[in-house]
């Protein structure tokens, strides 16, 4: 009985397993309509076909498309800004293609930056010291009639494509004090949506990040910081397949570009940079202004507040009048989402105006484009726009009030942003507001030009332009307030972070903001996108005569790699942010003027009977940041290096470095005396420190002490200053400088400094003291008397030399005892440093 049972039970279980071998046989030789019968197809680019019980999914591709370059695209659907990810952020692009390797298909990345003469001999080894990257390699599941299928789950619910979490970095100080997402659950995370067309496919995934126990917890938006949810956006595209010509790169220009190296080349410059641009054909070639054949049609997405949707369609095509130039007749169109829609903002096949009203922003504006990297062809755009823009919504954690060196979101919410021309408005169209009663123009016209800027300025990025720091040399401090010369134009280029431009008083208010496409713009559209000749020689010559204008003062161009916002940070003080006028010392002094002038009338103005004090901190912290920046743009003078891109012969024999001239340095470091450095600074600010009072939110202030830290708010501003005159990179430039014309030598300039910083004794104040000991300090540290400084020897000698003189200045007979501590307290300091 007990051996029958058991030849039974053997018999049964051979059985099972002959079953199972062959039911894995037939799946392996089930054709591809039985594989996917039932399933739902999404035919695109590539076909997809999704199991509606399981949701598995099944990607297949031909032949023709194996070891054929597609552009990869990854962006954020939705996010959160904790995890580096905000709707709309364009993550990456790449070049991919599909090869078969037996019975798998391997997705690999490969840069097309490196080019070769085919024929040159060495183009024979063109694929040498080139890493390739194999993001995944997948069995191949069905295979016939010229179609490759192969599952595609594990692909998208991993990171194998693109990497979702936040790349580690080692060199991060605050790394513990930041939100960190855990690790990516591929058992919750799930494909949500196809969009297939017949030139791209887009998948989106909702990726799940778990965490169990985070040291951090987030921002409010986070519903649990152990489950993170990020959705992103694959796409596949195909190459256009057209007679795009790519148009090579000029450093006398600004465009965003692909780079490109001609390792066969024997020129000095051996680059084949192209620039991204739209594919923009005359449907008249031969006409001197025609309509192109297919415009850049912009839609407005549905989120759009009504009331501001033809404000965003002036200022879209407002750059008509540039292309007009360049001889093309309504080269932007704009049209309006339908609330029906069958498509979603999101689709790289509209290029859309997208709003949002995010907890915490990380732009107020963002315009990015998706480019061929291989032609610099644009593909697609968007353009993200924050509500929080056009509200007096107060976005920053860190206040000036409470001695923070900026206005700034918690590092919690990441560091970088995008393009911040948002903020920066954000906080002039407040400050604008608060003129409104004393001008003739109301908030919604600030508001109209102020969001009219930001959307040129965007749009500029989508049509492939880049920031243009140096633009806002165009006028002078004069002329900059007279709107009969503006009309519009407030500086030579839109893609400048331009701040409003407030008239000092009893000066008549001009435009506020730029609402027009300036002449630089106008200029880089024509050396974009103006009708190419049918000849090589010819169509350089063309180009050529084009740029061979950027000699001229409203063309001037300088972008973010130039400018010199960080202290110490490059060297032409003109391709700045912050600045108005081609005499900034000027401007400055006089904005500064105008803080305290609105310092004096603030408490009258923005304290309102049964309202909180909020108004108050507010506009007092704008105020007190729009000072500080204006600090920081006269220091930059101080050493400053005007740099140009002019080829040899076209500028007059100019050469490409010439130093600030001496009056200027010195009319800098006069008002850094008056405006910075005096005892009584901000004195108008003084009655204020005891309303400065944010509204009580819960327990929000929990841990911190409320009242404002008024000495720490003006040191602050005072060694931002610091950080760039005592840079070792400015004093090291300004011995250089005297080299080739620099008047302003080191010693003088560090003889001024200690000067405007040591006061007589009987006027110097609490501020003063606390300066003097910061300045002394650092002096100590660049010295190198106790460790090594990092500074050159000339600079070394010149500290040294401002120690022993500020050693030696004796304390006047009648000062404070407070101004006697503070003396005993510095000789006391330079002794210790200076003793062997």
């Amino acid at each position: 009985m007990k051996l029958s049972t058991l030849t039974l039970a053997l018999s049964l279980a051979l059985g099972s397993q002959v079953s199972f071998a062959k039911d894995k046989e037939e799946d392996k030789t089930k054709t591809l309509a039985q594989t996917t019968a039932d399933h739902i197809l999404y035919d695109g680019v590539f076909d997809f076909y999704q199991d509606p019980k399981s949701g598995d999914n099944l990607m297949v591709i031909t032949e023709a498309q194996l070891n054929k370059p597609y552009v990869y695209f990854a962006h954020t659907v939705d996010g959160v800004t904790d995890a580096g990810h905000f709707r709309g952020a364009y993550r990456e692009t790449k070049l991919i293609e599909f090869r078969r390797y037996f019975n798998r298909v391997d997705i690999v990345s490969k840069t097309p930056r490196y080019q070769f003469n085919d024929d040159s001999a060495i183009a024979r080894a063109a694929e040498a010291n080139i890493s390739e990257a194999v993001l995944a390699s997948l069995p191949i599941e069905v295979e016939e009639a010229g179609k490759i299928a192969f599952k595609v789950d594990q692909l998208f619910l991993s990171e194998a494509l693109h990497k979702v979490s936040p790349w580690s970095n080692p060199d991060d100080k605050d790394a513990k004090k930041r939100f960190k997402l855990g690790k990516l659950d591929d058992k919750k995370s799930r494909i949500i949506k196809h969009r297939p067309y017949p030139n791209n496919i887009d998948i989106v995934v909702d990726y799940v990040f778990n965490n169990d126990n985070p040291s951090v917890r987030g921002s409010a938006a986070i519903s649990d910081p152990r489950a993170v949810s990020i959705k992103v956006q694959h796409s596949f595209v195909a190459l256009p397949e057209n007679d795009y010509q790519p148009r090579y790169d000029d450093a006398r220009i600004g465009y965003f570009s692909n780079q490109f190296d001609d390792m066969t080349s024997a020129d000095w410059a051996p680059y084949k940079d192209v620039i991204n641009r739209w594919n923009l054909v005359k449907k008249d070639p031969n006409a001197e202004l025609s309509e192109p054949v297919e415009p850049i049609v912009w839609w407005i997405e549905n989120t759009t507040p009504l009331e501001w949707r033809d404000t965003i369609k002036e200022g879209v095509l407002g750059w008509n009048s540039s292309f007009e130039k360049a001889g093309f007749k309504n080269a932007l169109v704009v049209k309006v989402q339908p609330d029906d829609a069958d498509w979603d903002a999101g689709d790289i096949n509209y290029n859309v105006l997208r709003w949002t009203s995010s907890p915490t922003p990380p732009f107020g504006g963002y315009g990015p484009a998706l480019a061929s990297p291989l032609t610099g062809q644009i593909l697609g755009s968007d353009i993200m726009l924050e509500y929080v823009f056009m509200k007096n919504r107060w976005i920053y954690d860190t206040l000036y009030s409470q001695g923070a060196a900026s206005l700034a979101q918690s590092p919690a919410h990441g560091e970088e942003l995008n393009c911040s021309l948002g903020h920066e408005l954000q906080q002039n169209m407040i400050l604008a507001s608060t003129l409104a009663s004393g001008a003739d123009i109301s908030d919604k016209e600030i508001l109209r030009q102020g969001l009219t800027q930001l959307v040129l300025h965007e749009v500029g990025h989508t049509l492939g332009l880049n920031h243009n720091m140096k633009s806002s040399i165009l006028w002078d401090e004069k002329q900059v307030h007279d709107k009969s010369l503006t009309q519009g134009i407030v500086t030579g280029s839109v893609m400048d972070y331009a701040p409003a431009n407030i008239a000092p008083k009893g000066v008549e208010q001009g435009d506020f903001f730029q609402t027009k496409p300036g002449p630089y713009d106008d200029w880089a559209i024509e050396f974009g996108y103006s009708q190419a000749l049918n000849t090589a020689e010819a169509e350089q010559a063309r180009l050529e005569k084009i740029l061979s204008r950027s000699a001229e003062h409203q063309l001037a161009f300088g972008n973010d790699a130039d400018d010199m916002r960080a202290p110490g940070r490059h060297i032409d003080p003109r391709v700045m942010i912050g600045d108005l006028s081609s005499n900034p010392v000027a401007y400055g002094a006089e904005r500064m003027a105008l803080v305290e002038s609105l310092l004096a009338e603030l408490k009258a103005k923005a304290l309102v009977e049964g309202e909180s004090h909020q108004q108050l901190v507010v506009s007092a912290n704008i105020l007190a940041g729009q000072y500080s920046q204006q600090a920081g743009v006269i220091s930059r003078q101080i050493g400053g290096i005007y740099v140009e891109r002019n080829l040899v012969g076209s500028d007059g024999g100019k050469a490409p470095f010439t130093p600030v001239p001496l009056e200027r340095q010195k009319a800098a470091m006069q008002v850094l005396a008056d405006k910075v450095f005096a005892p009584n600074v901000l004195k108008d600010m003084q009655p204020l420190y005891s309303y400065l009072q944010q509204q009580r939110r819960g327990f929000n202030h929990y841990g911190k002490n409320e009242d404002p830290k008024a000495h720490a708010m003006i040191l602050t501003m005072q060694q931002g200053v610091l950080n760039q005159l005592l840079h070792k990179n400015v004093l090291q430039r300004i011995s250089d400088s005297s080299l080739y014309g620099n008047e302003y030598d080191l010693s003088t300039m560090m003889q001024d400094l200690t000067a405007a910083i040591f006061v007589d004794a009987k006027e110097a104040s609490s501020l003063s003291h606390n300066l003097q000991v910061e300045y002394v300090n650092r002096l100590i540290a660049i010295a190198d008397v106790k460790k090594p400084s990092g500074y050159d020897n000339l600079a070394k000698a010149a500290a040294l030399s401002q120690l022993q003189h500020i050693r030696d200045i004796n304390v006047a007979w009648g000062a404070s005892a407070a101004a006697k501590a503070n003396k005993q307290y510095i000789n006391l300091l330079i002794d210790k440093a200076l003793t062997v």
